[in-house]
Order: C-alpha cells, then sequence, then structure tokens
C-alpha cells in the first residue's frame, strides 16, 4: 500500500492534522520563570477536562495491537484488556491519586528520594527511563506510515518520531495537554464513524452470528486457562507504576480533580474498548483472509477502514489511529526526558533554567534511544512484553510501600527489592532460551509461571524479610 491508494481529499486530512498538532505544540505561552512544575507539570493547574483527555489518550497507544489481538482472539480482548485495567484504574484514583497530588514528589523518582533515600531514587530513576521508552509506539507509528506511503521502516521511524515530539523542546507538559485535547476527540470520532458505517451495512446481531465460535467465547478461541487470565491480571498492575498516571495525577490541580478525572477517565475507556473491540470483530466477519494479506491481522484496523469508508471519511479514520499512537509517543518522551534531566541529578533545581535545559537535551536522548530500539527490536508485542514484564516487579512494591504508612524500607533494602524482582524475571525469561540452546526443545517457563510472577513473589519475600513494621499506638 502507498499514498497512492488514498484520494487528494484523505491525504489532505492527514495534512491538516499533522499541521493542527504542531501549531497547537509549538503554541506555547511563556510563564515568568521556568519552574519545574510549570514546565514539567504546567503548573499543577490541570482542571478535570484536559486531565480527563490526556489520560484517556495517553493510555491507547497500542492500538494496531488491540486490533491484532481482537481479530485473533474475539471478545475476550474485553476481559484481558478491559476489565483489569478498569479495576486498578478505579483503586489507584480512590487510594492513590489524592496523595500524590497532596505530596511534594512530582515524579515517581523523587517520591522514592523522599521515603528511601538517592540509592532507590536513582534505580527508579533508571526502571522509569526504560519503561517509559517511547520505543515500541515509535515502531507503530512507523508501521502505520510505512503502510500508507510505502516508506521504509526507518525512514518513516525518523518521521514519526520528528513530527511527535518536536514541540516538546518549547511547550514541555503544557504541549502534551493541547495536543492531546485534539487526539482524544479524533480517537472516539474515528472510531464511532467506522462502526457506525459498519452498523449501518450488517447489525452487530448479524455479524455476531457469523463469527467463529471461538471468537464469541469469553476465554478466547483456544479457550485460555484461568492461569493465563490472572497473569492478565497481574500485568495490568502495571497501572500502579504507570508514570503516566503519576504525572497527571501530580499535575491536577487538586486531589478531588485527580480522582474524579481517573473515574471518568474508566468510563471513557470502557466506551473505546467497545467501539475498538466492536470494530476487530467486525473485521474477523469482513476480512476473513486477512493473515495472508499484507501486514497481517497487526493491520485490521486500516485494512478494515479501507474497505469500507468512502473518500474523506477513510483519512478521518487513519487520522484517529495516528492521534491514538502519536499521544502515546509524545507523553512517554516527555516522561522518559524528564527522568534523564530531572531524575537522574536527584532534583538538583537550584537553576531552574539549567533543569530545564537538560530535559529540552533529554528530550532528543529519550528520541535517539526509542529510535534504535524501535528499528533493533522491530516487534511491538517483544518490546512491550521485555520492557514490561521485566521492570513492573522491580517498581510495584517499592512505590506501593511509599503510601503506606506502617511499612517501610531502608534506602539500601529498598534497592535491593527492586534488584530482586527485575534480576528474578529477567532470569526467569532467559530459562527457555538456554534450555533450547543445551538441547532441551521446547522448553516453557519453570512451574509455567510467567516472569512477572516470580519477580513479584521474590519481592514480597524479601519485603517481608527485610521491611519494619510500625504499629499504632495510642
Amino acid at each position: 500500500m502507498g499514498s497512492e491508494s488514498f484520494h487528494p481529499v484523505d491525504l489532505s486530512l492527514i495534512a491538516l492534522y499533522v499541521a493542527g498538532l504542531l501549531y497547537l505544540g509549538l503554541r506555547s505561552r511563556r510563564r515568568e520563570g521556568f519552574a519545574a512544575q510549570n514546565y514539567l507539570l504546567g503548573g499543577r493547574r490541570l482542571t478535570l477536562v484536559p486531565f480527563v483527555a490526556t489520560l484517556v489518550s495517553t493510555w491507547y497507544g497500542g492500538i494496531l495491537g488491540v486490533g491484532e489481538f481482537t481479530y485473533r482472539n474475539g471478545i475476550v480482548n474485553l476481559l484481558v484488556f478491559g476489565i483489569p485495567y478498569y479495576i486498578y484504574a478505579a483503586l489507584y484514583a480512590a487510594f492513590l491519586a489524592p496523595r500524590i497530588r497532596g505530596g511534594g514528589a512530582l515524579t515517581i523518582p523523587e517520591r522514592f528520594h523522599q521515603h528511601y533515600g538517592p540509592r532507590t531514587a536513582r534505580f527508579g530513576a533508571v526502571i522509569v527511563f526504560l519503561l517509559t521508552t517511547p520505543a515500541p509506539y515509535l515502531l507503530m507509528l512507523g508501521v502505520m506510515l510505512n503502510f500508507m506511503f510505502g516508506l521504509p521502516l526507518w525512514v518513516a521511524i525518523l518521521l514519526g518520531t520528528v513530527f511527535s515530539t518536536v514541540y516538546l523542546w518549547r511547550g514541555g507538559f503544557l504541549s502534551v495537554i493541547r495536543t492531546d485535547l485534539l487526539q482524544f476527540a479524533l480517537m472516539f470520532i474515528g472510531f464511532a464513524v467506522l462502526l457506525g458505517l459498519l452498523m449501518g451495512q450488517e447489525s452487530l446481531s448479524e455479524m455476531w452470528r457469523r463469527l467463529p465460535t471461538g471468537h464469541r467465547a469469553l476465554r478466547g478461541p483456544e479457550s485460555m486457562g484461568w492461569q493465563v487470565i490472572l497473569v492478565w491480571f497481574l500485568i495490568a498492575s502495571w497501572t500502579f507504576v504507570d508514570p503516566g498516571f503519576y504525572q497527571r495525577s501530580a499535575a491536577a490541580r487538586d486531589g478531588k480533580t485527580a480522582a474524579r478525572g481517573i473515574f471518568l477517565s474508566v468510563g471513557f475507556w470502557l466506551v473505546f474498548d467497545l467501539l475498538t473491540t466492536a470494530t476487530g470483530l467486525y473485521a474477523v466477519s469482513r476480512l476473513p483472509d486477512l493473515a495472508q494479506q499484507a501486514g497481517g491481522p497487526v493491520a485490521a484496523y486500516p485494512l478494515l477502514g479501507l474497505s469500507v469508508l468512502p473518500v474523506g471519511l477513510r483519512g478521518l479514520f487513519i487520522v484517529a489511529l495516528l492521534a491514538v499512537i502519536m499521544s502515546t509517543v509524545d507523553s512517554f518522551a516527555f516522561i522518559s526526558a524528564t527522568t534523564i534531566g530531572r531524575d537522574f541529578f536527584l532534583r538538583q533545581a537550584d537553576d531552574v533554567h539549567a533543569e530545564r535545559k537538560r530535559i529540552q537535551w533529554g528530550i532528543i536522548v529519550s528520541c535517539c534511544v526509542g529510535y534504535a530500539l524501535a528499528v533493533g527490536i522491530p516487534s511491538v508485542v517483544e518490546l512491550w512484553y521485555s520492557l514490561g514484564m521485566l521492570l513492573v516487579p522491580g517498581l510495584l512494591l517499592p512505590v506501593l510501600a511509599t503510601f503506606s504508612p506502617s511499612f517501610s524500607l531502608t534506602d539500601r533494602s529498598a534497592v535491593m527489592v527492586g534488584l530482586a524482582g527485575v534480576s528474578t524475571a529477567a532470569a526467569w525469561q532467559l530459562i527457555p532460551q538456554l534450555a533450547r540452546w543445551l538441547g532441551a526443545g521446547g522448553a516453557g517457563y519453570p512451574l509455567g509461571l510467567q516472569p512477572m510472577i516470580p519477580g513479584l513473589l521474590v519481592t514480597i519475600l524479601l519485603a517481608i524479610i527485610f521491611g519494619k513494621v510500625r504499629y499504632a499506638t495510642g
């Protein structure tokens, strides 16, 4: 597929979207001074509407992966990629978000510095930087541009990197917010238009009856075991350590805004999940031979849009897909840049101009690292899996412990717990590969456990051994 597949009207809509994005992102209002909370968190005055728009749009960068999973597995998409995230987000809103806003720490590593000490803060900065690399989303954006215009993948990733992040240099977090408002609207409009047109041609009930039986099963076409579903619920605990959630909560006008914003976001995520899941199921019905086509199931959404939508609406839907991905690219790039320019220096904010410069150069470093990973590991699933499964165990318990008034870890023991979680998960990940190298055939994970589970179990065990419990008196 190339640009010849698009009518000039569609190409004009795509160009208009990019121009609008750059205009909103570069239209930065300078504030007096460059205090950290202005550049990093927009002055901590984020109101409800922009809070919801930026959180909802940022959380959906993996839209092509959602399409692929739904095409392959069906309605189970709502069970593994929807419900557990709603639960964890609601818990985050109820118990963590108000306390984050009420505290003075602007980032997760800074919170570690306050509660544990400099060692844990630097350890947290390394993990957060790796966890927020925009590589998976840059790769996805490159795949989209390659799919649309036939560009070499490395060129497509490079162009996507530039257009998704160039405005961060000047505007910082405010640029992310302004562009996310646009992208929030586009993502819902694009999918609502496509689904509405599909339903006009074939009702939901008719489409449902035509689906393979496995795609209508709650546990998918291969009947996922409940242990596998439990693993997906554990993976969703990523929410508790997601730097984007922390950043938005810290940027909110007050704790009530942060909590209400997350609860409202859950409602919007539910609506969008219904839109994307239904659209993916229509792709199963309308594109039964997709596995044999260029791009395969990962291209389910764009290929469905091309096959169904007329001129103009086709361009609108492509813009919606781009908006979902690019809203995550800029947010992750900025968080990882903040980690480089601020958290590695343990909040050396005596010169706010110097700190701003460090963060700006951090944007370049973040984009370069993300670009290198995206080109070197051209698999979105592998990037997600490797980063999430290995890194979340190192952050989850240390983060949650900072909110406990009765449990504490020393600086040294907190680092030990975090490192043990990461190294255990990494070792568990390597065992099957080592077994294959030694000729043991298709050896799976020991005890059938995904790497994240033993990583978390080890952190809990060490926390019990080294943690200190404070009992309330009086």
